[in-house]
């Protein structure tokens, strides 16, 4: 949107945003956005493309969007209130048509900006371009939407900032008064559940996983500590996949075990840093096709080596 001389100074009213995903590697959208909407953080390519003369940073949307990334690094109140407001927007499908409709994903500031190289198109030359790490804010008390009227405050030149402030949502006001170090308790977070149902975990029946897993069933029913030793293991593995430096600790006694079959630990950070975490496993061998969940879940706090406590 285009600025306007408000009585504090210019203001941009904000800057509308939208992504195409279904293009992502066209030669129109040689960049691949990436959103990650319910934790509240969204990576956004900027508009140069392979073939300009222009410079990076020139650009229309490029332009725009530092400035308003330099807007959003400011170090007062007064000056984050002129700071321009992101309204992000994604294209979705409808009826399986990718085309034609658009979704709103939320407010957002700019926390980091990069320049960096890509591939540009058919042809796969190299261009500079710049990718914005955005951070979307919580909207729950407004209903996860925003009041088009906060923009048209923004927008009427007549308004000193802090009068359009009155119109904005709870976290923009949040924000503006104690800005980037109140990021963390202002993004856009969705609660859901961590826990795979049952049903979701089984291979279809008739597959190839599902054999493995009937045989892997069979060997150890009856064997419940040898399966703890396997649960111990593949537990281990998974969890220095994800890239963590994960220690094995030991399996406990086979009856009064309080309920955790296998014991490790996982270490974040280093020096001063670092902390470590205590990881309890528990193991279930039951057949495949039971209906039971198991008998006992975990919920115990213990604490680590640094004084701080995990739960799994």
């Amino acid at each position: 949107m285009a600025k306007v001389s408000s009585p504090d100074g210019p203001r941009r009213p904000a800057i509308l945003i939208r992504s195409s995903p279904w293009k992502a590697g066209t030669e129109q959208t040689p960049w691949h956005d990436m959103f990650d909407v319910n934790n509240g953080h969204v990576r956004y390519f900027g508009d140069h493309k392979a073939g300009l003369s222009a410079a990076p940073g020139t650009t229309t949307g490029n332009a725009a969007l530092l400035e308003a990334f330099n807007s959003h690094q400011v170090h007062t109140p007064a000056e984050r209130a002129a700071a321009t407001p992101l309204l992000v927007f994604r294209a979705v499908s409808r009826n399986g048509k990718p085309k034609g409709h658009v979704e709103f994903c939320g407010v957002g500031v700019v926390e980091r900006t990069e320049r960096l190289v890509q591939w540009g198109g058919r042809e796969q030359t190299t261009f500079v371009n710049y990718v914005y790490d955005i951070a979307l804010l919580d909207l729950s008390a407004e209903d996860d939407a925003v009041a088009w009227d906060w923009i048209h405050a923004r927008r009427n030149k007549d308004l000193a900032h802090a009068q359009t402030l009155e119109l904005a949502p709870r976290a923009w006001r949040e924000w503006v008064k104690y800005g980037s170090s109140a990021l963390p308790r202002l993004r856009r977070r969705v609660a859901r559940a961590r826990v795979t149902k049952v049903r979701d975990q089984r291979p279809e029946p008739g597959s190839t996983d599902a054999a493995d897993l009937e045989l892997v069933y069979s060997y150890f029913d009856g064997r419940k500590h040898d399966f703890e030793a396997l649960a111990a293991a593949v537990a281990a593995r998974v969890l220095r996949g994800g890239g963590h430096s994960y220690l094995e600790g030991w399996l406990t006694r086979r009856s009064g075990d309080g309920g955790a079959d296998f014991v490790g630990r996982i270490d974040l950070g280093i020096g001063l840093a670092g902390t470590s975490l205590v990881v309890l496993g528990q193991a279930k061998c039951v057949k495949p096709d039971t209906s039971s969940p198991p008998s006992r879940s975990l919920a115990s706090l213990l604490d680590s080596d640094e004084g701080g406590s995990a739960s799994t």
